[in-house]
């Protein structure tokens, strides 16, 4: 089993833990505040009131063969920054933690967080794509311009091929599978014919995908509105 701990519970650290909880993971759970520890004591956590920049105190109560902690010290940069450098030099070979500013994540990442996160900035890069489009049904930026979408086939697909409508070529974009209706996503064969009900999971640059999911008339003002959106959110072209 994983064992995680997660120093600071903040909105940020809140959620994490269910997640890791739902993944069945062991998780430690350290805040000063007592409040907040006492709010999960039916949680099947280990919880300790602590605080986490007292780096001794910290070095005996994470134990030893910890697989990452995440750190959310809310907007307490400097306790981030100690804390962020206690678990280096604990050895912690995963380090997560959400970043306030961009100098924050700088001395972040000096210190050895292994991982930034600034959860306002990505959650809004998911999200703000989805109400632009409304072909694009889910939206993940993996690396650089990369993004993986889920998206309604257009219409004047149906029919073709995946060998005819040749995705990669035309549009710039990768299948990566596809599903109709309550299906589940699965193996595709270069036979199979888009139909209405189509929904596809494809890969490309951002600008590519949003073009194909909007139609050819959009695709200069898509393409436009994801470089302001780019620059908006901290992308660098």
């Amino acid at each position: 089993m994983k064992q995680f701990a997660i120093l600071g519970l903040s909105w940020f650290g809140k959620n994490v833990l269910v997640e890791l909880l739902d993944m069945g993971a062991d998780v430690m759970i350290i805040d000063k505040d007592r409040e907040v520890i006492d709010a999960y004591r039916d949680y099947p956590v280990t919880a300790i009131v602590m605080d986490i920049v007292n780096e001794e105190n910290l070095r005996k109560a994470l134990p030893q063969g910890l697989d990452g902690v995440v750190i959310d010290m809310g907007d307490k940069i400097e306790a981030s920054i100690l804390a962020t450098s206690y678990c280096r030099k604990l050895g912690i070979p995963r380090i997560f933690v959400k970043a306030v500013t961009e100098g924050h994540a700088e001395i972040l990442e000096m210190v050895g967080a292994t991982k930034i996160v600034f959860p306002n900035r990505e959650a809004a890069k998911r999200v703000t794509p989805l109400l632009v489009s409304s072909g694009l049904l889910n939206y993940l930026p993996v690396s650089g311009n990369l993004v993986i979408a889920e998206l309604v086939v257009p219409d004047r697909l149906f029919g073709q091929s995946l060998l005819e409508a040749n995705l990669r070529k035309n549009h710039g974009i990768n299948l990566i599978s596809v599903r109709n209706g309550d299906e589940e996503y699965g193996l595709f064969s270069p036979e199979y014919r888009f139909r209405p009900g189509d929904v596809a999971l494809v890969s490309g640059l951002d600008e590519s995908v949003e073009a194909f999911a909007n139609g050819h008339g959009t695709a200069r003002r898509a393409g436009s509105l994801m470089r302001d959106l780019g620059r908006l959110f901290g992308r660098r072209k």
